[in-house]
């Protein structure tokens, strides 16, 4: 078939919409290359529809450059803000481990992203952990001890978006006088303050503790015999002087191992782990013999009880120093009641 020749009455109305259809796709490629300047005024209603599109998506593109401009600068206010903090912030590429972002402390204080270089020496064994943690990166928090410094660190890593990448954002706090401030507390907690044994509470967490790992030990209950006399004859000082002699003869004789504890006012007890009773009582007798002879202007001595306590025992900590008080207060009466005969 033939095209319709020049002289056709519909040649002229086709070449006119050819040239129309023709500039609108030169306009339609200016405005997908962001010219919104664009206006279409020969194509009547659709002229309108069309106009009216593209002053709707030069709003939107003002609208998206104007929250990129907003994004940017907090961007740069919260990098400033991180720049601030004396602790760490390192982020790591969960796909290639590489650090791409720490803020000034932990430049100058953890790692050097510009010469590739960590400050505490060659190698780190943190930042292996932490490219690791990366990978799959999950919140969490957990404390690392550096070998070098001794310092204690709690990081707390989460997963985040880093120009569009996959990344894990990794903040590290120096806690190292935190956790020696709980150290103290704790141990205040569980101290006697007068003789610097531990005390009841520790001595019952102990117990506990033993008893939960099926541990076999032997406890000794410790009682002095004649503080109150010492007190109300020579004074609080002397009961004082007394107590820490005790405690000091108690030392003595325990390991590193043993535990050793003032659970009231006049009482001691020991945990001698990995101890048979026969050689919990040898101790006790040599450390009675020893406290006797210190004795000065008045006398000093301990009665005991010991209870061997098998691995594996099915028993409560109520219940030893209940037997274990029994056993002492048996030998205090033998004692009393040789006395009274002259013995």
């Amino acid at each position: 078939m033939k095209p319709p020749g020049r002289h056709n009455f519909m040649a002229a109305n086709l070449k006119e919409l050819h040239s129309a259809l023709k500039h609108l796709t030169w306009q339609a490629n200016q405005i997908a290359n962001g010219d919104y300047s664009q206006k279409v005024d020969f194509l009547g209603d659709f002229s309108a529809s069309f106009n009216s599109m593209i002053h709707q998506l030069a709003e939107r593109e003002a609208k998206l450059k104007h929250q990129s401009v907003e994004l940017s600068d907090m961007v740069e206010l919260i990098k400033s803000i991180m720049d601030g903090l004396k602790d760490w912030i390192v982020v790591i590429d969960s796909e290639s481990k590489e650090v791409i972002y720490t803020n000034q402390s932990a430049n100058q204080l953890f790692y050097d992203m510009e010469i590739e270089k960590y400050t505490c020496g060659n190698k780190c064994e943190l930042i292996e952990q932490l490219r690791k943690q990366s990978q799959d990166c999950k919140v969490s928090i957990f404390e690392y001890t550096c070998p070098r410094s001794m310092k204690i660190l709690r990081v707390k890593s989460f997963g985040i978006k880093w120009n569009n990448k996959a990344a894990c954002v990794h903040y590290i706090q120096d806690v190292t006088d935190e956790c020696k401030y709980h150290e103290q507390v704790e141990e205040m907690a569980y101290t006697d303050e007068l003789t610097g044994l531990y005390n009841r509470r520790y001595c019952m967490k102990q117990l506990e503790r033993q008893l939960s790992q099926k541990n076999e030990f032997s406890f000794c209950m410790i009682d002095l015999d004649g503080l109150k006399y010492a007190n109300d004859n020579y004074g609080h000082a002397s009961g004082d002087r007394y107590l820490k002699t005790v405690a000091n003869e108690m030392l003595k004789i325990s390991r590193t191992t043993d535990i050793v504890c003032r659970i009231g006012g006049d009482e001691f007890a020991i945990l001698f782990l990995n101890c048979a009773s026969d050689i919990a009582l040898k101790k006790m007798k040599q450390a009675n013999l020893s406290i006797e002879s210190l004795s000065e202007g008045f006398s000093m001595s301990i009665s005991y009880g010991v209870l061997h306590i098998e691995a594996g025992m099915n028993i409560s900590p109520e219940t030893i120093l209940m037997w274990a008080d029994k056993k002492m207060y048996a030998l205090k009466n033998t004692k009393k009641h040789s006395k009274s005969h002259g013995r």
